[in-house]
Formats: structure tokens, sequence, C-alpha cells
């Protein structure tokens, strides 16, 4: 599997790739709304959620999302920038988990984790100011295009932005 830094730009995917993220996030949407409850299409899947404070609005959003799927979630505190080990630790971090999401790294640190790990590296995901999140601020604009209401919109713009990220995670993982 190609290792990467997913989503360093708004521009990192095609529109039609973009599509398909919202075709699958809207499948993802129904299902949690029906009742039925989500697909655990994330069953055995185990990610590491590295950051410094796990319990950060972003970290939650990322752990609440991957283990609404079945995914495992273990939480890595990031051992700061000091060159000794970091590449055993990527390679280690790459043998232990499925991929990685990165919350607070620099840009050298997460392309020399991306190049070593060997395991899809998320850049933030869970983040707000994450061009995921942008992106479902438009969806949810198109979804109530000549409909008002403040409260409806910030509750749409949360569904669309946590359907959004399992739908990134589900993309790249199954």
């Amino acid at each position: 599997m190609p290792t990467s830094v997913l989503y360093r730009t708004p521009d990192a995917l095609s529109r039609d790739a973009l599509l398909a993220l919202t075709a699958s996030a809207a499948r993802l949407s129904r299902a949690a709304a029906d009742g039925s409850g989500l697909p655990q299409l994330l069953r055995g899947k185990r990610l590491a959620l590295l950051s410094d404070d796990h319990d950060s609005p972003a970290a939650v959003a990322f752990q609440r999302a991957a283990t609404e799927l079945g995914a495992h979630v273990a939480h890595v505190r990031n051992g700061g920038p000091q060159e000794s080990g970091r590449r055993g630790r990527a390679a280690l971090l790459g043998q232990l988990y499925d991929a990685i999401e990165c919350q607070g790294l620099s840009e050298a640190e997460l392309r020399q984790l991306s190049r070593e790990a060997g395991v899809p590296v998320f850049d933030g995901i869970g983040n707000p100011d994450h061009p995921l999140h942008a992106f479902a601020d438009v969806v949810t604009q198109q979804e109530l295009a000549g409909t008002p209401g403040a409260a409806k919109t910030a509750a749409l713009q949360e569904r669309n932005r946590h359907h959004l990220l399992q739908a990134l995670l589900c993309s790249v993982l199954t």
C-alpha cells in the first residue's frame, strides 16, 4: 500500500475523487440515520493517533469517526523532534498499525514518517482547519440551498464533517 501524507492542500483530490468521497459519506449518513447502524467497514484495523493532546476536539473527532466503523485507535504520544530513534519509531509504528493520524507534527516530520512507516499517514484530518472540513462546509451549503436556519446548518455541517472523515478513512483503508 502506498504511503502518503494525505490532504496537505485543498486540491489534493481530483473532482471525481471528491464526488466519490461525497457519495460514500452520504451512504454512511443514511446508514446512521436509518437505525441499522454504521457498517463495521474498519473492523480489525488498527490506527495510531499520534498527538500530544488526545483530548483535543480534533483527536476526539478522529477517534469517534474511526471507532464507529469498527477500528481500534491507539493513543501514541508524539515523542518530540529528536532525530535519534525517529526512524526506528516510524518503522515500529508501521508494523503495529494500519494507518497513522498525526496531529501537531511539522511538515518535515510528516514526510519522514510517511516515507519510513510504510502505511498511510494522515495529516490532521480531524482538525477543524483541515481542508476536509472546508469541503464538508461546501457540501452542507449545497444541501441547504434555499433553506435558512443557523442551528440546522451547524448540526448538518457537523454531521457532514463526521461522515466525510469516515468516508476518507474507508477509501484509504478498505
